[in-house]
């Protein structure tokens, strides 16, 4: 079972999307809130899911006003389960035979509207017709939002209700004190017999409503659903979400043939970190990425944006293995056991361990977790908080070590020679097709303290795939140079690092 942490699922921009769901009814706001990612024993209902999402996304640009009209149903629908519940237990009170009535008016205009609109068809959702237990609510078939026990209920409770009415007259022109006690008296004793009544009426209608108990609680499950649907397909045409294609699953035996099995996303987006940028003027470049089973490095300088790619990529995995469409032109994901991320800034706070420790931990769980299945391991700098020296040989072995499991791991790190042992290798961009003269004269005119500002408006976030033997990109050091670093320094620098200096 996945289960990512809400401080993983708000960095990934996962949260973000979450958010913007607004989910019209109680069944759906749970829906939501209870969504995790398939299981790859589940495949099929996962194709189901996205079958769905297909046809209502294309449903909801033909027939829009059909389902602006659902919404507006959905968002009149109550939580009754409650109710449905106690109705198995004990008589219903007349507030939750109203909420009842109240339910099944929003579900025989849902059930009337489908009947309306024969093209409109959804996989799974099927309203039951409920109109006979509105019927037992609306005995006089007014279908007005109200409910009270009315006189058709019961002859006898009709004829108390009279005589209690004619009490009345008779005690508002009344002036004998003495009559009036014993009028008083009588309305008394009608009063409890009406409640003796009422409660045997309430009682009966309880019994009556125990035959459509299930299908009420069904359509309740399909307003959920459908809201949930809807949530998630609204926001696909709001970002531009693509249908991925479920690929390959590695199975759990040693010696499975895993050829082909594939993880492809070309011209990835992360809407949160898209928003982010449009607020301060930039733009979201998109991002390619591809392996088969082993291990991928993405190098890059600290400012170079491996870790956009990793959240990217893991944000993306993640929508597709739950049933949403991704943020993508073309996916091909498969289906994991486990998806782990190991980062400093996803540790939970208070644990009282160092950085690295915290690190440390949760690699040994994650390890862990891929013996028992397939596993997508993104690391986003490893061991950065120890001795670089250190640092460098953990992140080597460590993907070593994962080259030959049952994964896909993905490793962003800025220290040298970690590349040589993967299967694929990215670099970022970063300021490759860069004139570093020009920008280093745009930086002279707004100084060095604006400077950064600067070079992260001309800095390329996307990645590219390295053919063969490339040592990781020296932007840090080029960095040193645009913010104006003491030459002497940068000279010592360079000459260490083993480039020109800038």
């Amino acid at each position: 079972m996945i289960t990512l942490t809400f401080e993983q699922k708000q960095s990934l921009g996962y949260q973000f999307l979450l958010d913007q769901m607004t989910a019209d009814c109680v069944y759906g706001q749970e829906q939501i809130r209870k969504c995790q990612p398939f299981a790859p024993a589940e495949r099929e209902l996962l194709e189901r899911e996205l079958d769905r999402m297909e046809q209502l996304t294309e449903s909801y640009g033909t027939h829009r006003g059909f389902w602006e009209r659902a919404e507006r149903v959905l968002m009149q629908v109550k939580e009754i389960r409650g109710s449905l519940k106690r109705a198995r237990e004990t008589v219903l009170t007349d507030l939750e035979l109203f909420e009842c009535k109240q339910f099944l008016l929003q579900m025989e205009k849902m059930w009337q509207l489908y009947q309306e609109e024969q093209a409109v068809e959804l996989a799974g959702i099927c309203w039951k017709d409920c109109r006979k237990a509105l019927d037992l609510l609306d005995p006089e078939g007014r279908r007005l939002p109200g409910f009270y026990l009315a006189d058709a209920y019961d002859e006898e409770l009709c004829q108390v209700r009279q005589e209690k009415k004619r009490l009345e007259v008779l005690l508002r022109l009344e002036r004998s004190e003495a009559d009036r006690r014993e009028l008083l008296g009588k309305r008394q004793e009608l009063t409890a017999r009406e409640e003796q009544i009422a409660q045997k009426v309430r009682s009966r209608l309880t019994q009556q409503l125990g035959p459509h108990l299930a299908d009420m609680e069904e359509n309740c499950k399909m307003a959920g659903e459908l809201d949930f649907l809807l949530q998630k397909a609204k926001l696909a045409l709001a970002w531009g979400g693509k249908r991925p294609t479920v690929g390959k699953y590695r199975a759990c035996e040693e010696g499975t043939d895993t050829a082909g099995v594939r993880l492809c996303l070309s011209d990835m987006r992360n809407p949160m970190l898209e928003e982010s940028l449009k607020q301060r003027g930039k733009e979201f470049a998109p991002i390619s990425f591809s392996m088969e089973e082993g291990c991928a490095v993405i190098t890059g300088a600290n400012m170079g944006g491996k870790s956009v790619a990793l959240r990217t990529l893991a944000l993306n995995v993640l929508l597709a293995q739950s049933g949403f469409f991704v943020y993508a032109r073309e996916a091909v994901i498969p289906m994991f056991d486990s998806i782990s991320l190991i980062a400093e800034e996803y540790q939970a706070m208070g644990s009282g361990l160092s950085s690295f420790g915290g690190e440390i931990v949760e690699l040994s769980e994650a390890l862990k977790r891929q013996k028992q299945g397939f596993s997508l391991m993104i690391f986003d700098e490893l061991a950065r908080g120890t001795n670089p020296d250190e640092g460098a040989v953990i992140v080597r072995s460590a993907g070593r070590y994962l080259k030959k499991r049952r994964c896909l791991a993905v490793f962003a790190t800025h220290y040298d020679h970690v590349a040589e042992y993967g299967d694929y290798h990215y670099q970022v961009m970063g300021l490759k097709n860069v004139d570093l003269e020009s920008l280093q004269r745009e930086i002279r005119q707004t100084g060095a303290r604006k400077g950064i500002d600067v070079i992260a408006k001309y800095m390329d976030y996307g990645i590219y795939q390295v053919h063969g033997a490339e040592e990781c990109p020296r932007d840090a050091i080029h960095i040193c140079g645009l913010l104006g670093l003491e030459p002497a320094l940068l000279q010592l620098i360079a000459e260490d690092g083993g480039v020109q200096a800038f």
